[in-house]
C-alpha cells in the first residue's frame, strides 16, 4: 500500500467519524461525557437543554412518543422513560388524551423540588411530634383515670362514713349533698369503710 492510499483511506475515516458524531450531536443531544450514558438519560438531557434555551416553552406540547423516538433514533420505550423520569423532575406534565406539556424550567423545577422536600421534612417533623404527644397524651390520660378513681373511692368512703356519722346523731343523711352516692356501690364503699 503506498503512502497517497493510506492517506485517502485515514481523511475517508476521519471524514465518517465526523459525520457519525455530527449525527449523534444533532439527533441525541450528545455531548462529552453524555456518550457513554444511557440512551433514556441522553434524551433528558437534550430535552432538558431545550426546556432551558426556550426551544420547548412552558405550556406547550413536546413532540410525541412517535416523533422523539424517530427524531433521536431511539425506541418508544427509551422516549417514554425519559419522559418519566423529566415529569418525576416536574419538568413535564401529562394531559390524558392531549399530550404531554412543559410545566417548568430545570432550575424552576429544582427550586419547586427543594420547596417541597422542605415541607415534606417539616411535615414529618410535626407528625413525629404529634405522634410523641399522643403516646404522653394517652399515658397521662391513663395516670388521670387511675387517680380519679383512687379519688372516688376514699370520696365514697368518706360519704359512707358521713351517712353513718348523720345516723348515730339521729338526723337524715341530707341526699341532694351527695352527688356521688351511688346505690350499687356503695355496698363497696362499707367494705372500704371497715362497716
Amino acid at each position: 500500500m503506498d503512502d497517497t492510499t493510506v492517506l485517502v483511506a485515514l481523511q475517508g475515516l476521519v471524514c465518517s467519524t465526523r459525520c457519525s458524531l455530527h449525527n449523534l450531536v444533532h439527533k441525541g443531544g450528545l455531548v462529552g461525557e453524555e456518550l457513554g450514558q444511557p440512551e433514556y438519560r441522553r434524551l433528558m438531557q437534550d430535552l432538558r437543554r431545550q426546556i432551558a434555551d426556550g426551544h420547548l416553552p412552558i405550556g406547550r406540547p413536546i413532540p410525541s412518543t412517535a416523533s422523539l423516538g424517530q427524531q433521536y433514533g431511539v425506541s418508544s420505550t427509551v422516549v417514554r422513560r425519559a419522559v418519566s423520569e423529566l415529569r418525576a423532575e416536574g419538568l413535564l406534565y401529562g394531559h390524558p388524551g392531549k399530550g404531554v406539556f412543559v410545566k417548568a424550567k430545570p432550575a424552576e423545577a429544582v427550586d419547586e423540588r427543594q420547596v417541597i422536600e422542605r415541607l415534606a421534612a417539616g411535615l414529618n417533623e410535626v407528625a413525629a411530634k404529634v405522634d410523641s404527644l399522643q403516646a404522653v397524651d394517652s399515658e397521662t390520660l391513663e395516670a388521670v383515670r387511675r387517680e380519679i378513681a383512687e379519688l372516688r373511692a376514699v370520696v365514697g368512703v368518706l360519704q359512707t362514713q358521713l351517712i353513718e356519722l348523720y345516723g348515730r346523731v339521729g338526723q337524715p343523711y341530707p341526699k341532694e349533698a351527695a352527688p356521688l352516692r351511688d346505690d350499687s356501690s356503695s355496698e363497696q364503699r362499707r367494705r372500704a369503710a371497715g362497716a
